[in-house]
């Protein structure tokens, strides 16, 4: 029995497509750190350090479809009230979660797709139309969630990349005649080295250790010079959105 499969499974592909394979190293530092996470273990009972998506994903694979149509109707109404409770968006802390997020939705349209299969095409009852309604609402669900996450991201990314460092810039302003003097240091945003730089500069110490900074920002590749001044920027340019 198909009951609105293919409106959920367009949201749902788009979804994984767009969100799904995001990297996963921890770029943003401080207070701001993310870390996106890889697979967790979604076998065996729920236990207390499991995360909250991860109990619902072990949730629904406890359900077990029976031999009456109205009880598997039950059950499928009972695996989509609660993805329906777990799926909204927090901003980065949703981003953090996306892996599992991932998992937890193809969980459920498979188990849902199995579910569905078992009922009879000429069942009849006022439960189907309450389950149509569910998953309708899921569908829309998916849709605004893929919506305000890809906003989000491309949000942050329009920022980070106004505040975006050049290599190229730094690399200049690194070399001795003006490293000395720190000011690749205040481009880069270390004010105080800078001042350091600066205060010092006529001991010719800042220009030697500039000089070894000047060949340091040369070597480095760009992915290398964002993810060390570019955090921000190499955080949200790891997901791909369709604009």
């Amino acid at each position: 029995m198909n009951i609105l499969n293919d409106i959920v499974s367009g949201a749902s592909r788009q979804f994984g497509r767009e969100f799904g394979r995001a990297g996963a190293n921890a770029i943003l530092k401080g207070a701001n750190s993310y870390t996106i996470k890889g697979k967790s273990d979604y076998s065996g009972r729920i236990k207390p350090s499991d995360s909250d998506i991860v109990k619902t994903i072990k949730e629904i694979q406890k359900v077990k479809f029976v031999s009456t149509n109205k009880a598997n109707t039950s059950r499928l109404i009972e695996i989509t009230d609660l993805i329906l409770s777990s799926i909204s968006f927090k901003g980065n802390e949703t981003l953090n979660e996306l892996t599992e997020l991932n998992e937890l939705v193809n969980q459920y349209n498979n188990k849902f797709n199995h579910g569905s299969s078992l009922i009879d095409e000429d069942f009849k009852d006022k439960s189907i139309d309450y389950l149509k309604e569910k998953r309708k609402e899921f569908a829309d669900l998916m849709d605004a969630f893929n919506e305000n996450t890809k906003t989000f991201i491309n949000k942050k990314l329009r920022l980070a990349k106004q505040k975006r460092k050049s290599k190229r810039t730094a690399t200049i302003l690194a070399f001795p005649i003006l490293g000395g003097l720190g000011i690749h240091k205040f481009y880069l945003g270390n004010i105080g080295q800078g001042v350091l730089y600066f205060l010092f500069s006529f001991l010719l110490i800042p220009a030697i250790i500039s000089l070894f900074e000047f060949i340091s920002y040369l070597s480095m590749s760009v992915e290398s010079f964002d993810i060390k001044f570019n955090p921000e920027y190499s955080y949200y340019s790891q997901f791909k959105t369709r604009n």
